[in-house]
C-alpha cells in the first residue's frame, strides 16, 4: 500500500446496461473515450488516486453490469462501499423509470448507512433526449442524492 495514502474508498457504478457507466469510468481513471466500448460482463474494476487539501486517497471503482443476468454477481460487490454513482441515459426514459429498482438493490445489499450517493444523467451530448434536467434534479432531491448533469 502507497505509505502517503491517506484512505482507500470503495465507490461502485450502477445503472442500465448501455447508460455509458463504462465510459464515465474510462474517462475518469484514464481520459479516454471509446465509441465501440463492449458491455461490461460482471464486473470491472479501476483504480484512481487523488490528491485532496493535500492527502492522497485512492478511489477503488467497481463498474458492474447492468444486464439482468449478471445482478446475481452484484450484492457482494455492494458490501462495503462507501459511495455509489446511479447513472441513466438522458435519451433511454427506460434508463430513468428502472432508478427505483436500483435503488432497491441498493438498499438492499449496502452494509453502511452513511453511503455517498450520486445521480448522473449521463449522454447530454445527444440531441434526442427524453429525460429532462428538472426531472433528474427531482429524483435526486426527494432521494437525497448530489446530482450531475
Amino acid at each position: 500500500m502507497d505509505e502517503d495514502v491517506l484512505t482507500t474508498l470503495k465507490l461502485l457504478i450502477i445503472g442500465e446496461s448501455g447508460v455509458g457507466k463504462s465510459s464515465l469510468l474510462l474517462r475518469f481513471t484514464e481520459d479516454t473515450f471509446d465509441p465501440e466500448q463492449s458491455a461490461t460482463i460482471g464486473v470491472d474494476f479501476k483504480v484512481k488516486t487523488l490528491a485532496i487539501e493535500g492527502n492522497k486517497a485512492k478511489l477503488a471503482i467497481w463498474d458492474t453490469a447492468g444486464q439482468e443476468r449478471f445482478r446475481t454477481l452484484t450484492p457482494s460487490y455492494y458490501r462495503g462501499a462507501q459511495g455509489v454513482i446511479l447513472v441513466y441515459d438522458v435519451s433511454r426514459r427506460d434508463s430513468f423509470t428502472k432508478l427505483e429498482n436500483w435503488l432497491n438493490e441498493l438498499e438492499t445489499y449496502t452494509t453502511r448507512n452513511d453511503i455517498v450517493k450520486m445521480l448522473v444523467g449521463n449522454k447530454i451530448d445527444k440531441d434526442d433526449r427524453e429525460v429532462d434536467r428538472n426531472e433528474g434534479l427531482k429524483f435526486a432531491r426527494k432521494h437525497f442524492y448530489a446530482f450531475y448533469w
